[in-house]
């Protein structure tokens, strides 16, 4: 059954504590968005994770317009979320968070890739570095479309994590994986050197992990034209 705009407005704020409380954000770090319809859910800037609630998620067009009046501006990111609704239209929630060792990858320019982890490679396949863009600006999305089309998370240069889903906890769920991910590759290589997997197996898991991402992409575009 689908979702009201009221529930997925708590849905919104249950998400954006649980990143706060699991320390992927700080209080005002962090940004979550949801498409419904015409319309696009995202948070407010400056408040909170503690004392937001749904009474404060603003909603807005396609063009970034606003449409209801909470007190709050949207986050300074909206155009950033909107640009991946553009790309993805299998897009339904974009999270955006600043997971501690995540953002050490995107601080190092270094992609969250691995020859010995079977989970990366399945899972995400690789989650590439987007050249940095000023935060809240059009600089930020310029290369969206390089990135964007066959994955379901980039970092950002200097910045954080973008995850996005056909809804809201798989967005989170991809968000959860990368830094579960990056906190193994980090302590597999501080405790010695990562057993790569068999030469033949990791391009045939790369291999599945796109074309499962590609079909369950493709899958949900159809289900769109219906």
């Amino acid at each position: 059954m689908k979702k009201t705009i009221d529930e997925l407005k708590e849905e919104i704020v249950r998400v954006a504590k649980a990143e706060y409380h699991s320390g992927m954000v700080n209080i005002f770090e962090g940004n979550i968005s949801v498409r419904t319809d015409d319309r696009f859910l995202i948070t407010p800037s400056q408040v909170s994770k503690e004392t937001m609630t749904k009474d404060m998620i603003i909603e807005v067009d396609a063009a970034g317009n606003v449409l209801n009046d909470t007190g709050f501006k949207p986050s300074s990111e909206l155009g950033m979320h909107l640009k991946v609704y553009e790309l993805r239209k299998d897009v339904n929630a974009v999270v955006h968070n600043h997971s501690l060792y995540a953002t050490a990858f995107a601080m190092n320019n270094k992609p969250i890739v691995s020859d010995s982890l079977v989970e990366v490679n399945i899972t995400l396949g690789d989650v590439p570095v987007v050249p940095y863009g000023t935060p809240g600006t059009e600089r930020i999305y310029k290369e969206f479309d390089k990135y964007i089309p066959d994955r379901y998370a980039v970092l950002l240069e200097n910045h954080g994590v973008l995850s996005f889903g056909a809804d809201l906890l798989l967005a989170y769920s991809y968000a959860e994986a990368v830094e579960k991910i990056a906190q193994t590759i980090f302590i597999a290589d501080r405790i010695g050197s990562p057993v790569s997997l068999p030469e033949a197996e990791l391009p045939l898991l790369r291999e599945f992990s796109l074309q499962k991402r590609r079909a369950e992409i493709q899958k949900r575009l159809d289900e769109l034209d219906k």
